[in-house]
């Protein structure tokens, strides 16, 4: 498993991005190939912001912890 490598902030961010896009699927009248990509982005955002990690960022040796964020293996104090 890998560790944390986003920081509070922009979990944050990307739920409320993943908010958003749930909201204008919900308000388009018809459901069709991009409400279906926005369906896999959301989701993707959303389990982002729940577990702070991103693969794609992983792969690219990218972090957005700051010095206050708990990006350890457990994350949210946890000694695993």
């Amino acid at each position: 498993m890998i560790n944390r490598n986003i920081g509070t902030v922009e979990r944050v961010v990307r739920f409320m991005l993943a908010v958003a896009v749930v909201g204008w699927i919900f308000s388009s009248e018809r459901f069709g190939f991009a409400q279906g990509g926005a369906v896999l982005i959301a989701f993707a955002l959303l389990w982002n912001s729940i577990f702070g990690r991103c693969y794609l960022w992983s792969w690219l040796g990218l972090s957005s912890c700051g010095p206050n964020d708990d990006c350890s293996a457990g994350g949210g104090g946890s000694t695993a």
